[in-house]
């Protein structure tokens, strides 16, 4: 199965048929490594090793009865180690999940401060066409004024040298 390799054309690149050749050869190799139920695997120079198994348990169990209290008096530090461990981890992750909203809201937060930057920006300038407008509309009336006052002025002279 080591020899056998997956072949892929860079020209045209199928995926279907590339992922079938990865099942099919991880589907070989597992059942080299993983026997089906039911066939025995050869045992190894005459040993069975799977006929022992319970009974060795057994017999490590006994052997392990008497020491019972010793081991449970060095489990529960460790237990109690890995409670308070758990824990911090709990906090922490609460921690977290706060910071996390937090920083949201900070983010939505300075959004909204660029989104005020631009509308003031924005109002600034309109303000300042509207000035130069006012501006120009002001001079354009004083024009007019000076007009209609120099109209008035030729009205006065022609009605002036009519009636005489």
């Amino acid at each position: 199965m080591e020899g056998e390799k997956i072949a892929i054309d860079y020209d045209r690149v199928d995926v279907a048929r590339i992922m079938e050749q990865i099942k099919d050869k991880t589907a070989a190799e597992a059942a080299v490594e993983f026997p089906a139920r039911g066939t025995a695997a050869a045992p190894a120079a005459g040993i069975d090793f799977a006929a022992g198994l319970g009974k060795g348990r057994r017999v490590l169990l006994k052997i392990m009865s008497p020491f019972a209290p010793l081991i449970k008096l060095f489990i529960l530090p460790v237990h109690e180690e890995l409670r308070r461990a758990v824990l911090i981890l709990d906090h922490a992750n609460r921690r977290i999940d706060r910071l996390e909203k937090e920083r949201e809201r900070i983010d939505r937060l300075q959004e909204y401060t660029k989104l005020l930057h631009h509308l003031c920006h924005n109002l600034v300038v309109e303000i300042s066409k509207l000035k130069i407008e006012e501006e120009t509309l002001k001079t354009k009336a004083r024009i007019m004024e000076k007009d209609f006052g120099f109209l008035e002025k030729r009205e006065k002279a022609l009605e002036k040298d009519i009636l005489k």
